[in-house]
């Protein structure tokens, strides 16, 4: 009985976080009524305030749920690729984290409101400094995932330059999540899909074999 009730409230938790991801992607936050979302979830107030202290603390749940659903979802689909290239070394599999990123925007091509992430950075990050400070640390993480690839590529192919790998894994996001919005404003996928082999390219430029210090 008592594992009923806690699947029950699992699931009632899961349910809130998914409808209000669903609103603020897009409606935004501000726009978004506790109200609106008691209704899509089909829970009481009672039942939201016994999961959440507040619409604060809902914001925070929605960003470390889309994080680790993106997450997975990423290393799902760069685990398929790479069954194809069992070879790769790691400039390779930076190349195949970006195809693995883009096959993820395609796939979710149909969910209306676009990025949450990109959309609660516009609207929270110049009022808000809490979340301001969580939403500046998801882009932190992104560039984490591409870190580990540059500094291994740099040390291998250009051992005597001093590559500032850092700056270079926070500029992959840059184009990652512009090219992300260019491409939904735009609605033409096409436009993220060239600025990620302009990207591919110029990274190998800077890491390729032949530019050896």
């Amino acid at each position: 009985m008592r594992e009923l009730k806690q699947s029950r409230a699992i699931a009632t938790r899961e349910s809130i976080i998914k409808e209000a991801a669903r609103l603020f992607a897009l409606k935004g936050y501000h726009e978004t009524k506790l109200e609106e979302v008691f209704s899509r979830a089909r829970v009481t107030t009672g039942a939201f305030f016994h999961h959440f202290k507040n619409k604060e603390e809902l914001g925070f749940a929605v960003i470390n749920a889309h994080m680790e659903k993106r997450r997975q979802d990423l290393d799902r689909i760069q685990k398929k690729m790479e069954a194809s290239h069992l070879d790769a070394d790691p400039l390779d599999r930076l190349m195949i984290r970006l195809d693995a990123i883009k096959e993820m925007v395609l796939q979710r091509k149909k969910n209306n409101g676009g990025c949450i992430i990109g959309n609660l950075s516009t609207t929270l990050s110049g009022t808000h400094d809490m979340f301001r400070r969580r939403l500046a640390a998801c882009f932190d993480e992104m560039a984490l995932e591409f870190k580990p690839y540059l500094d291994v590529a740099a040390k291998q192919c250009r051992p005597r330059s001093r590559i500032d790998t850092w700056a270079l894994a926070r500029y992959i996001v840059g184009v990652v999540e512009g090219s992300i919005m260019l491409a939904r404003t735009g609605r033409n996928c096409r436009l993220m899909e060239q600025n990620f082999e302009f990207a591919k390219s110029h990274i190998k430029s800077l890491l390729s074999v032949s530019n050896r210090s």
